[in-house]
């Protein structure tokens, strides 16, 4: 009994879909004789008939049906093998830049993309979004995963969903400025935050000097993370953002700034070179898309 090989299944499978031999012929870059030739060896070798002819096209015997079916099964399991060997065999280092926001992503990209392309390694550095911007566009860095507008003209840039900022602060300075006068609330306070050039400030300090906060005397710390901690020991107030502190909202080591509003909506983005043509920068957008943690439409106003 001969072998089945790849390009008969292949072939049986295009004749299903297309519905003629000279179809198949084209889609497969051969004739029409050859094809039915090698239909007539495919049948001869599994002894059954797979196609009957119907007009100017062919159909489906039930034994044609079942083994279509199992051919295209075979055929995709060939695809997936390949695939997962030809990532398997990547390797060199991702440089990737990350908004603090987007921290809590960077564990679940390493992990799927460890299992798809385990040579691969990361160098991360974290910054503010126009930063991380300019040195993706000088190629200092292949992916940014960033937080605000970005230009559609200069990079490919892909949704990874909605946060919004919120003014914290610990629960000892919440409890020991509960009874001041509303105008005094937040009198003589330090106020920390990542940048206060960001494009949200503007938005997120409306409401601060009503409650008696001095915005001339801002302090400026690198990361949110940062803010969240300094904020938690009992250090002023912090603009964070909201999915990164989570944790600290459920256990109570930070509270929300009474009488101050939520920013609105911010997109967080995955952002690349337009001219990006790299594999692994590819598997690693992907895996950030697909286990991204943040909301997937903007909060309501």
């Amino acid at each position: 009994m001969r072998k089945l090989t790849t390009t008969s299944l292949e072939l049986a499978v295009w004749i299903a879909r297309l519905g003629s031999f000279t179809a198949a012929a084209e889609r497969m870059h051969t004739t029409q004789p050859a094809v039915s030739a090698r239909v007539k060896e495919l049948e001869d070798t599994l002894g059954h008939k797979l196609f009957v002819r119907q007009g100017r096209g062919v159909e489906l015997t039930p034994e044609g049906r079942e083994f279509v079916i199992k051919a295209e099964s075979v055929l995709r399991q060939l695809d997936e093998l390949s695939v997962s060997f030809s990532k398997a065999s990547l390797a060199g280092v991702i440089r990737l830049g990350m908004s603090t926001i987007c921290l809590d992503l960077l564990a679940a990209v390493s992990i799927e993309t460890s299992r798809t392309m385990p040579l691969v390694s990361y160098e991360v550095e974290t910054d503010r979004a126009a930063p991380l911007l300019y040195r993706l566009e000088s190629r200092k860095i292949d992916v940014a995963m960033v937080s605000g507008p970005v230009d559609a003209h200069k990079f490919r840039i892909r949704s990874l969903g909605f946060d919004r900022m919120l003014w914290v602060t610990s629960p000892g300075v919440r409890n020991e400025r509960a009874n001041a006068p509303r105008s005094e609330r937040l009198k003589g306070l330090p106020i920390w935050c990542v940048h206060a050039d960001s494009f949200y400030w503007n938005f997120a300090t409306t409401g601060l000097r009503a409650l008696g906060a001095d915005l001339v005397r801002v302090n400026a710390l690198g990361q949110t993370v940062g803010v969240a901690r300094v904020v938690a020991a009992g250090a002023g107030i912090g603009l964070v953002s909201e999915s990164l502190v989570q944790g600290e909202l459920g256990a109570g080591t930070l509270v929300p700034v009474p009488d101050l509003d939520v920013c609105g909506s911010i997109e967080l983005s995955v952002v690349t070179m337009a001219d990006s043509s790299s594999t692994i920068v590819d598997e690693v957008v992907a895996a950030a898309l697909a286990n991204s943690p943040f909301r997937r439409t903007p909060f309501e106003a």
